[in-house]
């Protein structure tokens, strides 16, 4: 992580400071104030900090009792869905409101929203490929994803794909963190976010029911939050 900047940093720099400012930015997006319960991160022993990141349906685990989940049926589907070994879907943060789940993508600056090919064995790009054709039903496009800079946002939508079809209620959460001053390509307004993501949602032609599995919040590190009183 780097100190002082990027969008890891600021999200825990906001959950660990400006929590309850966060949560009520967060409300104001999903139109419910309801309680949100955010999950604390995993242990990762080969970290100098201890402290590691979700990973895959991992998660799953520590919520099958509060959302009475049956996880080793969802455990067995996901084997088949997304391939055992390499690099599984990674979360920058997981909170649950009113039973939804939320997976929190972070972002602080423009190189964070272009995403890197796919980098997954000849066999597991088989099975990644068929996982793609739940984005979209053109083929050709799910095909190209593979080595595409959409390909991060696709696997992200597969896996709430995944989890809508075995029971489980989720929804992708991006914060976008504005005014990020040590990035010399921060972005600036949130227009300037919803254009490039707009982008990617426009590429991947996704429908409108998957559009609205995906929720935004824009956070500016500069300002919001310090206007309470003290």
């Amino acid at each position: 992580m780097a100190l002082g900047y990027g969008s890891e940093y600021q999200l825990l720099r906001y959950l660990g400071h400006h929590r309850n400012y966060l949560n009520k930015k967060i409300q104001g997006v999903t139109g419910s104030d309801s309680p949100i319960e955010w999950m604390d991160y995993p242990v990762d022993s080969k970290r100098d900090s201890k402290d590691g990141e979700w990973t895959g349906i991992t998660f799953l685990k520590h919520l099958k009792s509060t959302l009475s989940l049956n996880y080793g049926e969802i455990e067995k589907a996901w084997g088949d869905f997304w391939p055992k070994g390499g690099t599984q879907q990674s979360w920058d943060g997981i909170f649950v409101q009113d039973k939804t789940i939320y997976l929190v993508e972070a972002k602080a600056h423009v190189e964070e929203m272009r995403s890197t090919p796919c980098g997954a064995n000849e066999k597991s790009c088989e099975i990644i490929k068929k996982a793609l054709k739940s984005v979209t039903k053109d083929a050709k496009l799910a095909d190209s994803l593979m080595n595409s800079n959409l390909y991060q946002l696709a696997n992200r939508i597969a896996f709430v794909h995944f989890l809508k079809e075995h029971g489980v209620t989720a929804k992708l959460c991006y914060i976008f963190f504005l005014n990020d001053k040590h990035w010399k390509d921060a972005v600036m307004n949130k227009s300037e976010y919803e254009d490039l993501f707009d982008s990617e949602c426009n590429k991947l032609k996704l429908s409108q029911n998957q559009k609205t599995e995906i929720i935004k919040v824009y956070v500016d590190a500069e300002k919001d939050g310090f206007d309470r009183q003290r």
